[in-house]
């Protein structure tokens, strides 16, 4: 995640938070950058699709994660930069985040390679239940368990980990719906 000397995981750049991305062999080929707090300005700035960096191909954070989900045979998706570096912070070592696209085809080829269960942890208002939903159809594909750790509406992972207790992050896991529990709950 590009940790930097003291346990930054970010440099802020003309008032951005920037973001290496890495391919598997942990080799830099593009970069995120998030407004930063306070700051004016489009809230995301991302390096163009080239040869190298394909969105829809590359999962932010995979080259770090991908023993953890090997050996827990588990992954949790994010939308966010900051939801993974926060979630890496907590100590959730199998996360993985979407570089600003929805989750492809690709993405779920990917990680199934090492997971046979994917938590879809995405923000807790109507977009991230739409984000879900897009998510379903690619990981189904692939046969994986899927499930999905509720939010409280205006929460993100980032901020639910920053203002919660681990216990409380643990019982979300613990307590997430599985496909169909989803589904009845975003249909009501």
């Amino acid at each position: 995640l590009g940790v930097a000397a003291g346990g930054r995981v970010y440099d802020r750049f003309g008032g951005r938070l920037v973001f290496p991305i890495f391919n598997l062999a942990g080799r830099v080929i593009a970069f995120g950058g998030r407004i930063a707090p306070g700051k004016d300005g489009p809230k995301y700035v991302n390096t163009p699709e080239s040869p190298l960096y394909h969105k829809g191909r590359v999962l932010y954070g995979f080259h770090l994660a991908r023993q953890a989900i090997d050996t827990s045979g588990e992954a949790v998706i994010v939308e966010g930069y900051m939801d993974l570096v926060t979630l890496w912070q907590a100590g959730v070592q199998n996360a993985v985040a979407v570089c600003g696209t929805a989750l492809t085809k690709e993405h779920a080829q990917l990680l199934t390679r090492f997971a046979r269960k994917v938590h879809l942890f995405f923000d807790g208002d109507a977009a991230g239940r739409k984000a879900v939903r897009r998510s379903l159809e690619p990981l189904l594909a692939q046969g994986v368990e899927v499930r999905v750790p509720v939010l409280p509406h205006g929460d993100d992972p980032d901020s639910f980990v920053r203002n919660h207790p681990s216990e409380a992050l643990k019982a979300l896991f613990d307590a997430a719906d599985d496909l169909p529990g989803f589904l009845l709950r975003d249909a009501g």
